[in-house]
């Protein structure tokens, strides 16, 4: 562990679910990185979307610093394991070693929402969080205003909150000694060295 409780071993990991695997976030997602956030529909929620160059740019930033330690961030592409197509990412990152939390994100395609993924993937890097960080607190937050984002953290039992600095954005967190711990134990879902 260093200084911010992250495991040094994180690179070469990879998360596999029953219909997911999430590896760490490559050169080769550029056009996924930047799709996503210069895509209006995503970024409906999140943010005015970016131009090309703007997502470039941040994505190239985003990579240089997945290096560095103590832990800045995690990113991981999310591909679809029957048809091997990125359909998102999903993200650790702001984490708080003085207050034990960390922020989750993920973000689909068009084509990877609607079908379940968001809460598959969603309960694996929660339990990420919690198997390789020393987290107590895995939180997220949307807009209040996407209906489609209420449903994933609530079916997962994580807590709702709002923050009064924030007016119109909903935070959810998820607690160590309320998550269930057996994540990891079934035969499709696992963190495995990566396939290269």
């Amino acid at each position: 562990m260093d200084g911010s409780g992250a495991c040094v071993r994180l690179p070469e990991q990879c998360i596999q679910t029953a219909r997911l695997s999430m590896r760490p976030l490559s050169q080769e997602d550029a056009d996924l990185y930047c799709g996503l956030y210069a895509d209006p529909d995503t970024m409906r929620f999140i943010g005015p979307p970016l131009s090309r160059e703007q997502a470039l740019r941040n994505f190239h930033k985003i990579l240089a610093s997945l290096g560095r330690r103590p832990v800045e961030r995690v990113m991981l592409a999310i591909v679809e394991t029957t048809s091997h197509r990125c359909i998102g990412i999903g993200a650790l990152q702001d984490f708080e070693p003085e207050r034990r939390r960390v922020e989750v994100g993920m973000m689909l395609v068009g084509g990877g929402r609607g079908r379940g993924f968001g809460k598959e993937g969603l309960r694996a890097l929660v339990s990420y969080a919690f198997a390789t960080f020393e987290v107590d607190e895995v939180w997220l937050q949307h807009d209040d205003n996407s209906a489609a984002a209420w449903g994933v953290p609530a079916s997962l039992g994580l807590s709702h909150s709002t923050d009064l600095h924030k007016p119109g954005t909903s935070i959810w967190s998820a607690y160590r000694h309320l998550w269930p711990a057996d994540f990891f134990e079934s035969g499709t879902t696992g963190v495995y060295p990566c396939q290269t």
